[in-house]
């Protein structure tokens, strides 16, 4: 009986992952948009995530960020970017990251955006998330809602391809529906927009 139960509750546990992960695709499927791409360019469509066959931690996704720029910053470059702020929507259920599935909006600003090479990999989820939640490569600090992080030196800012400064707010996953992700989401990106580098 107990291994009956246990195998249930097995079960159970992977059919919540998997209607959780159903709930986040739609959520990046409308994160994708003809309407949001009327605004925004997508320097990549396939969201980034850490993936490892070696380690367990990589076997299921915990942590998806699409990337934006605003078309009202400039033309995209040979590059592939516009040379403008990179802005980075993070879906975040990872229980040891946050108390609470979040949704994590930043507004990333760096040094020479012009010398970067085309493309942008899955792999590179990295170079995202970790600004955002690593306080040992990064000094965060808060100022209400708004949370600032920088590089806690040059040797940092170049791993991150010459990261400056993240700017960024955090939203209840839960409380995202159909009828306010847009203004949730994007109405942040803009709000982030008005917040410029001082470096």
């Amino acid at each position: 009986m107990a291994t009956t139960d246990l195998g249930k509750n097995i079960h159970n546990a992977f059919s919540v992952v998997f209607y959780t992960y159903q709930s986040i695709e739609k959520l990046m499927c409308a994160c994708q948009s003809d309407e949001v791409k009327q605004k925004y360019y997508l320097p990549t469509e396939k969201f980034l995530r850490y993936s490892s066959d070696q380690y367990w931690e990589g076997w299921l996704y915990w942590s998806f960020i699409l990337l934006y720029q605003r078309y009202a910053d400039g033309n995209c470059m040979e590059n592939g970017w516009i040379d403008a702020p990179v802005y980075a929507v993070e879906i975040n259920v990872d229980a040891e990251t946050c108390e609470e599935p979040k949704i994590y909006i930043g507004k990333y600003e760096y040094k020479d955006i012009c010398s970067w090479i085309p493309g942008c990999s899955p792999a590179d989820h990295y170079g995202f998330y970790d600004a955002m939640h690593n306080d040992e490569l990064f000094e965060i600090e808060s100022a209400g809602d708004i949370k600032v992080s920088v590089p806690v030196d040059e040797k940092v800012s170049g791993k991150y391809w010459g990261l400056k400064k993240v700017t960024f707010k955090e939203i209840n996953l839960v409380d995202i529906n159909a009828d306010n992700y847009y203004d949730e989401i994007f109405g942040t990106i803009e709000s982030l927009e008005n917040n410029t580098s001082d470096s």
